[in-house]
């Protein structure tokens, strides 16, 4: 059931001319003009957003050479990838390991998959090397935190940019930092514990690809933070101009 726009009368289903029963209005021209008028401003208005959503976007991306950098930057700290994280020797029944260095991606590949999961936990729950396992263990998941951090941030650069914020980009390359310094600090205590041991199952170090990874997330906090102001500054200017 519908109502005629000039004088609201009901219309029954068997109304199927074009004229109003009531008050003889042409229902589809009624009003015409001003009806083609709001369209008119409301395809004016989804053209101005349109225009500001992809100008954000380029803007917060390539708007100055500061913030193209910052774009290059916020990808090339998963280098940490394939720079050696350590380097380790494991000594257990379900792994035989050479003294090697430990890239992430080769880790993930030739270690990691090929982990007897239960007979790991099982090592987890010993008195003796309980805790080093444990800790060794952390710092293998704080590394792929930090690798989860750093893919959500190239990720949030792109969804944030037409709004021009980087406030999470900043929450994130941060948790990616602690990550990946818990993670040496962890490893370091489990060759340290595992020493300590009767039965020492792994030794090693720590190796230059965390550093770098540290420094490369750290390069990303201090470039969000700049930007992130400009950002403020620049969502400023453009409230000011819409008033």
């Amino acid at each position: 059931m519908a109502l005629c726009p000039k004088c609201y009368g009901i219309l029954n289903f068997w109304n199927v001319k074009a004229e109003c029963p009531y008050c003889g209005t042409n229902i589809p021209n009624h009003n015409w003009e001003e009806r083609l008028d709001e369209d008119a401003a409301h395809a004016e208005i989804a053209w101005r957003k349109f225009r500001k959503f992809t100008g954000n976007f380029k803007s917060a991306l390539f708007g100055n050479k500061l913030r193209i950098v910052r774009f290059i930057c916020t990808f090339i700290p998963l280098v940490a990838l394939v720079l050696p994280l350590a380097n380790y020797n494991l000594n257990i029944p379900f792994v035989n390991s050479s003294a090697q260095n430990m890239t992430l991606l080769d880790f993930t590949l030739n270690t990691f998959l090929n982990l007897n999961w239960g007979s790991l936990f099982g090592f987890a729950g010993s008195a003796t090397l309980g805790a080093p396992v444990l800790m060794l263990m952390i710092s293998v998941l704080c590394l792929y935190l930090a690798v989860v951090f750093g893919v959500l941030n190239f990720l949030f650069v792109l969804i944030k940019a037409p709004s021009l914020k980087a406030g999470i980009n900043i929450v994130l390359c941060v948790g990616s930092d602690i990550c990946f310094i818990a993670a040496g600090v962890l490893f370091t205590i489990a060759t340290a514990l595992s020493a300590d041991t009767t039965a020492s199952f792994i030794s090693g170090s720590v190796q230059y690809g965390l550093f770098v990874g540290i420094a490369l997330f750290t390069l990303n906090i201090v470039l969000n933070t700049i930007i992130n102001k400009s950002f403020k500054a620049q969502r400023l200017e453009q409230a000011n101009e819409e008033e």
